[in-house]
Formats: C-alpha cells, sequence, structure tokens
C-alpha cells in the first residue's frame, strides 16, 4: 500500500478549513449586552425583585455562553502527532505498554472560553441562589419561583465546573511535568488520557471505527467531528475531535487505518508510522477544501 495515499476520504460534514469567523466588533456587542444584563441583574435584587434579576440572568447566561464560543472554529488543525517515549505519558507505577507512542495532543481550552464559561456559571449561580432566598423569605408566596430557581441553579452550577474544569486543562497543558492530555497510538494499541486517568484499548478489542458529524449549521457548513471506536462486545466510545491539534481527518485515519491492518501494526512506535502520518497529512493539505 503507498503510504501517501489517503485510505479513507474525507467523512461528510467534515471540513478542511474552518467557516469565516465571526467578526469582532459584533462580539464586543453581544460582550457589552451580556455585561449589562449582569448589572441590571444585580441591580435588581437590589430592590429584592427576584423574577427580573432571574430574567436578566437567564438572558446574560444564554449571550455568555454564546459568546464564549464565538471564535472556536475546527476545520484548519495542521499539527502533527508527536513521537513521545510513553513514560512521559504514564505515572511511572508500572511500564507502559509500549516504549514509544504516536501522541495526538488535544489543545488546551482559549483564556476566552474558560473565562466566560467561568464568569457566565459563578454569576449564575450567585443570582439564582440569591433568588431562592428571596423566594423562601416570601413565606411560600413565591412557590412557583422556587421551583423554577432550583433546576436553573442546578445548571448554574454545571456550568460553573466546566469553567472550573476548563481553568485545570489549561494549567495541565501549560505546567512543566504535567500529563498532557490526548490519544496515542502504539503497538499494544490505543490510550486515551484525561486529566488524571487513562483508558487503554488493545487492538484486538476495537471491532471497527467510524467517523460521525454532529451539530452541523448548514448554513455555515461547521460540524463537530467526532471518532466513534466500537469494541467487540458492543461498547462504544464517542471521542470529540474539535479539540484535537491535528486535523480530525488525520486522526480517524490513522486510528482505523491500523485498526483494520494488523499487518502494519509493526510500523507503530517507529519512524515508518510516523512518516505515513506526515505523508497523510501532506496530502490532506493539498485536497480541495470544502
Amino acid at each position: 500500500m503507498d503510504a501517501a495515499a489517503l485510505p479513507y476520504p474525507l467523512p461528510e460534514h467534515w471540513r478542511l478549513a474552518a467557516v469565516r469567523p465571526t467578526r469582532w466588533w459584533w462580539t464586543v456587542f453581544w460582550s457589552a449586552l451580556a455585561l449589562a444584563n449582569v448589572v441590571a441583574a444585580f441591580v435588581a435584587l437590589g430592590r429584592a425583585d427576584a423574577v427580573a434579576a432571574l430574567v436578566y440572568t437567564v438572558i446574560f447566561a444564554a449571550i455568555g455562553l454564546g459568546v464564549a464560543v464565538a471564535f472556536e472554529r475546527a476545520g484548519d488543525e495542521d499539527a502533527l502527532p508527536e513521537m513521545l517515549n510513553a513514560v512521559v505519558l504514564s505515572r511511572a507505577q508500572t511500564p507502559p505498554p509500549d516504549s514509544w507512542v504516536h501522541f495526538f495532543r488535544e489543545a488546551r481550552l482559549r483564556r476566552w472560553v474558560t473565562t466566560w464559561f467561568a464568569l457566565v456559571g459563578l454569576v449564575a449561580s450567585v443570582v439564582f441562589s440569591w433568588c431562592a432566598v428571596l423566594a423562601v423569605g416570601k413565606g411560600g408566596a413565591w412557590p412557583w419561583l422556587l421551583l423554577l430557581v432550583v433546576p436553573l441553579l442546578l445548571g448554574a452550577l454545571v456550568i460553573a465546573l466546566v469553567g472550573v474544569i476548563a481553568i485545570i486543562h489549561r494549567y495541565r497543558h501549560a505546567s512543566f511535568g504535567r500529563r498532557p492530555i490526548g490519544l496515542s497510538l502504539g503497538r499494544s494499541g490505543v490510550i486515551r488520557y484525561y486529566l488524571d486517568d487513562a483508558d487503554e484499548w488493545p487492538w484486538d478489542r476495537i471491532a471497527h471505527v467510524r467517523p460521525e458529524a454532529v451539530a452541523v449549521d448548514v448554513s455555515t457548513g461547521d460540524a463537530t467531528p467526532r471518532l466513534v471506536v466500537v469494541f467487540f462486545d458492543g461498547d462504544e466510545y464517542v471521542y470529540d475531535l474539535s479539540g484535537v491539534q491535528a486535523h480530525a481527518w488525520l486522526v480517524y485515519t490513522a486510528v482505523r487505518f491500523w485498526a483494520e491492518h494488523p499487518a502494519h501494526r509493526d510500523e507503530l512506535s517507529t519512524t515508518r508510522a510516523q512518516q505515513r502520518m506526515e505523508a497523510w497529512a501532506r496530502a490532506m493539505r493539498a485536497a480541495p477544501t470544502v
């Protein structure tokens, strides 16, 4: 098999170029509008107007989460997998199954996203908690408000948790000596690295690999590419590829190729596999953008 030939076409709805980015002035406008709603919410709380505070905060959260992802666009990633000594990715408690691996590193989340998620979650949690106190203080006169605030508060706490995890994610990527996050390929199989854990999938456990796209925006062509690993026991693992520094097409091609071609797995953990993936990446860059 020609090492430079692409074994699989670009999956449907996946892109080789990012969609047109959001205009900066449009983002500034929505950011200012979101912050104005925060001010209005706290003014309403100062007047003990829980209903108005609730409405302003919901508007702020909706705008804030939209602004958070305004500049997040997948499709033009061009990083190559890194060939790493597997000890770098281990906890040094047990020897890794492979000495060398090909590592697809996840990009750390941008400060813009982490800031907005943390801000939305923390502000909404404070306001909704305050609204709950006001509802209880009415002596049961506003039971409907309490029923509305509780699920909103839980949602705000989840968003705050996401923001905190995103901050930890950035810290783990920026700190020396911290195990990186991503996906590695070696002769023994595939390993998915998380913040403080890892999943190991031997090649003989993987039945097949398929691509999929979710959150497809037909107006812009933007979509979230995902890799679905199906195991022989019927279980599946879905991996969101939008946060990987390499293009989703390259990650999907690499995992599927060595899952389907056991005769070529002796290339893994050597420069031959690295060169094969570099040749694929060059061919992908030369392909027409869609």
